[in-house]
């Protein structure tokens, strides 16, 4: 077996898994800055009295738009993919999970800041607080970032590195592949959040633990609409319904305001609930939910077979496993692919 083979898979007509990661990440992440500049070079030619948080806004959006454009390039030219099979599948099925995953995640925080309530450890002391720029404006600005943030950070760290990741270990076996592909990826998640301010291996920890959730639901159903609507309403929730920081960031516009004074162990402090163990506990609850959510609407508990054996590209085919040998429709073996090549 010469050295190529360990970087290329002939086959495929495509680089092993590996490869695609390293080079599909920093390729999206390049993209991603350039969009966050040509924003902010657009911001200081066209609205140089811009506001902080509309700037903010601003530059959001133009890294999320490039580093949608960066996957696409990536899925086009080094996945050989198609988009659906970075989760975008299933139709009406996909709204549908956008919703209910969207419904799950203001359940959690509800129950988040009811336990603080009633605990003593939070007090409402004001509503509708915002700085300058105004309450209704800069509400549909904190609402649209956190949406833009949940859709393209779901896209990137579940869509494109677990998809991966599991496929790449495919051969390693169903469980052993997506147990790495998903603990891997939360671990990224919570990682990128180390820059955020007063962020600390606790608040990591907590991160990637409340990761798993929106993992599972992709997991479970091989479609990211659960994960997008559970990762921006998570936020939108946090911050701005019930005011608490998301992530260390104070929300510029917060439906209530609320006074922490509660234990950080649990209250996770000026950092929020995700770095404490109400955070770890809202976690649990959300994954108990995707659990549910799942054996409901899936009929059954499984792996979802997409996963670990999405369609691939040969040229400029769109080839289904399925009629390729593999028994990826019925999830019972997933061979195909290998992180370093096939073993002699």
């Amino acid at each position: 077996m010469g050295l190529r083979t360990y970087f290329w898979n002939t086959t495929e007509a495509r680089p092993r898994a590996p490869v695609r990661l390293v080079v599909g990440f920093v390729l999206i992440a390049l993209l991603a800055v350039v969009g966050s500049v040509l924003a902010d070079i657009l911001a200081a030619v066209l609205w140089p009295s811009i506001s902080p948080a509309y700037y903010l806004v601003l530059t959001t959006v133009g890294l999320a738009l490039g580093a949608v454009v960066g996957v696409a390039i990536v899925a086009r030219t080094i996945d050989r993919r198609s988009l659906a099979d970075y989760g975008f599948r299933g139709g009406q099925a996909w709204w549908r999970d956008l919703l209910a995953g969207v419904t799950l995640a203001v359940a959690v925080q509800t129950a988040v800041l009811g336990v603080e309530l009633a605990a003593g450890w939070a007090v409402v002391v004001d509503t509708a607080v915002a700085g300058p720029g105004g309450f209704v404006a800069l509400l549909v600005a904190s609402v649209v970032l956190f949406a833009v943030v949940g859709f393209y950070e779901e896209l990137v760290v579940r869509g494109v590195v677990l998809t991966n990741v599991a496929e790449g270990l495919a051969g390693r076996g169903v469980v052993v592949a997506t147990g790495v592909a998903v603990l891997l990826s939360s671990l990224l998640f919570g990682t990128i959040h180390l820059a955020n301010e007063g962020a600390s291996v606790v608040s990591v920890a907590v991160i990637g633990f409340i990761a798993l959730t929106v993992a599972a639901s992709y997991v479970l159903t091989g479609r990211l609409g659960f994960a997008v609507g559970f990762h921006a309403a998570w936020n939108i929730a946090l911050g701005v319904l019930f005011g608490h920081p998301v992530s260390g960031i104070v929300v510029p516009a917060r439906v209530l305001a609320v006074d922490v004074t509660g234990p950080a162990l649990w209250t996770g402090g000026a950092f929020g609930p995700e770095a404490g163990l109400l955070g770890v506990a809202a976690g649990f609850l959300g994954f108990l939910g995707v659990v549910i959510y799942a054996r409901v609407v899936e009929g059954e508990l499984r792996i979802h077979p997409d996963i670990l054996v999405p369609a691939r590209r040969t040229g400029d085919t769109v080839v289904d496993p399925v009629s390729q040998g593999t028994d990826a429709g019925n999830g019972t073996s997933f061979g195909y692919e290998g992180f370093v090549g096939p073993r002699k």
